[in-house]
This record gives C-alpha cells, structure tokens and sequence, in this order.
C-alpha cells in the first residue's frame, strides 16, 4: 500500500484533517461545525450577529464558507483575501486581560514588571481534528503565556470553582502572614 501523506501528522491541533491531501473525502471534511447553542447571552459587549465570510482552502483550492461564532472579533477579511489553510480559521471574543505588577526571580530587570494574570479569551477552531474544539472553549492565561486551555463550560466551572477554594486558602495564607510577621517584628522581651 502507497503512503500517501496526509495533512494529519506529528505536529499536533493544527492540522485539519487525516484525509489524505486533496482527496475528495476532504471537502467534505472541510465543513466547520455549528456552535451548539447556550443557554446564557452572549458575552459582555459582544455581538449576537454571526457573521459569515468566504475563503479559499489553500489544501483544496475550493471555496469554504465559515459563520462566525456569535460575538467574534476577528477582522476575517484578511482570511478571505489570499488562500488559508482550514487550520488556521479561528473565532476569538477577548476577554478582560488583568495585569499583576511582580518584583523578584520572576523579572528579568531588577524592578517590578507587570505580567498578565488571569486573562481569558473565547475561542473556536472551526476546522480543528478535535470536534469540542470546533465548540467555542475558553482560554485562561493563569501568568504570562502560561495558559488553561480548551475549557468548555463544565470545565471552566471546575476551574472557577477551584480558583474560589484557592482564593479562600490565599485569604487564610494572608492573615497568618500578617500574624506571623508582627510577631517577628515585635518579639517578646526575653528576661535575662
């Protein structure tokens, strides 16, 4: 049997498909999958409006109309300018992107530097291998470009949940620091 080589290889998400390269299974493949609906609105200051737009698969050479997840700000009319490959489509809704200002092993100049701390974004990968990555997931950045990713909604709520717990710990941590460090500022008079 021939080895034919097919988009699909070592090199991870990326990749569109296992079909090999222009096969006619291969357009068919080439559909991006609908965002299932939500019980919640959309997000924050994003648009209900999917809109649709058209590009050519650089694999195919065919035609490929994508609609958008409701809410996406990306500006896709650069994707339907030249030929893209079907792996390189996403949808994003940013969402608020939190810095920390941080001093110590973590900085690289000697003062404080200011990191991003639980930022998250929305996103969709309509032409992934993964199907639940076809789904809209969220991305959290726990610390600059350390992230969570491919979070759906149950996971995420796992995660929220956890965070909470850890914030509480953190709470404790906090008030046990400032007791611990009064006490060591302010000894007891040692008799003699």
């Amino acid at each position: 049997m021939e080895n034919i080589p097919t988009a699909a290889g070592k090199s991870g998400p990326e990749n569109h498909t296992t079909q090999p390269l222009g096969s006619a299974g291969q357009a068919a493949r080439l559909q991006s999958v609908p965002a299932a609906p939500s019980d919640s609105g959309p997000a924050v200051g994003a648009s209900t409006v999917r809109r649709t737009f058209t590009f050519t698969s650089a694999v195919t050479g065919e035609k490929v109309t994508v609609t958008c997840m409701a809410g996406c700000t990306v500006g896709h009319e650069t994707d339907s300018g030249k030929p893209e490959h079907p792996h390189d489509i996403y949808c994003n809704i940013s969402g608020s992107a939190g810095e920390l200002p941080l001093f110590g092993p973590l900085c690289d100049t000697g003062r404080p530097e200011d990191f991003r701390f639980l930022s998250w974004q929305i996103q969709s990968l309509p032409f992934s291998v993964r199907p639940a990555e076809r789904l809209p997931f969220v991305i959290i950045e726990a610390i600059d470009e350390h992230y969570i990713e491919y979070l759906e909604p149950d996971t995420l709520e796992m995660v929220i949940s956890h965070l909470q717990k850890q914030v509480d710990s953190l709470r404790e941590a906090h008030a046990q620091l400032v007791n611990v460090r009064t006490a060591y500022l302010n000894p007891p008079e040692v008799a003699a």
